[in-house]
């Protein structure tokens, strides 16, 4: 489905309330100024939250509910002009909690992957999720460090295959020396760590887009530079 210019990233949160939204749409923005182009696609086909994130909601555009009746793949290009764009452009469900086949969802990513790069915004770890991820180049998993979030990872990666998955951690400190045992008995890379940044709240409550500055922005940045250069290096 994908090829080494049109990545697949699936973000995936461990647990609830870590923001992994906001990781989507930054990695999203930094992976369109490195690529030319991305697509940030919401896997909560029945909700609303990225485009709050995204700061999108008034955006016109489709949204998962107008694609309930496709059927086979569509052009790429014609649905991506279609889409509402912020930064990068975006596919929600803009909260009108339609019911989205599984096929449909295959069907969209398949006609937009391979000729963009896309991050999808993965709100679980349903069966459509576990096989979207064997074509992904990496599966970003975000945790927080307290026992009751690392058993959550602990419990996400076990579902999870491949090299390409890593972690990105969240806390309001640095991280501890336990956390290389910790990646250590997981057998996950260590991807980023993300200290709670207010600026990142108030930049949502103004509407803008996750990561255009600051700590985020370079960790994304960082993170997708390294995913460019595995994947070259894997081709050579």
């Amino acid at each position: 489905m994908t090829s080494l210019l049109t990545p697949l990233v699936v973000v995936l949160g461990a647990s609830g309330g870590l923001g992994a939204s906001t990781w989507a749409a930054a990695l999203a923005r930094r992976m369109s100024m490195h690529l030319g182009e991305c697509v940030l696609v919401d896997g909560d086909v029945r909700g609303g939250g990225l485009d709050m994130t995204c700061g999108t909601e008034h955006v016109p555009g489709l949204r998962w509910p107008d694609l309930a009746r496709l059927r086979g793949t569509t052009s790429c290009a014609r649905l991506i002009a279609a889409l509402p764009h912020g930064e990068v452009p975006v596919l929600s469900a803009g909260g009108r909690g339609a019911a989205i086949p599984d096929s449909v969802v295959i069907d969209v990513l398949r006609s937009i992957c391979g000729e963009t790069p896309v991050v999808l915004d993965a709100p679980a770890l349903t069966s459509l999720v576990v096989a979207l991820t064997q074509d992904a180049a990496a599966v970003h998993v975000v945790s927080g460090l307290q026992a009751r979030q690392l058993a959550d990872t602990e419990a996400l990666v076990c579902e999870l295959s491949g090299a390409g998955v890593g972690l990105v951690t969240r806390s309001s400190g640095a991280v501890g020396v336990e956390l290389e045992e910790v990646l250590d008995h997981l057998g996950v890379a260590h991807l980023a760590h993300l200290r709670h940044d207010p600026r990142v709240r108030r930049d949502g409550e103004r509407g803008d887009w996750p990561g255009l500055r600051g700590p985020l922005r370079d960790s994304a940045d960082r993170v997708v530079l390294d995913l460019l250069d595995r994947l070259e290096a894997g081709a050579a």
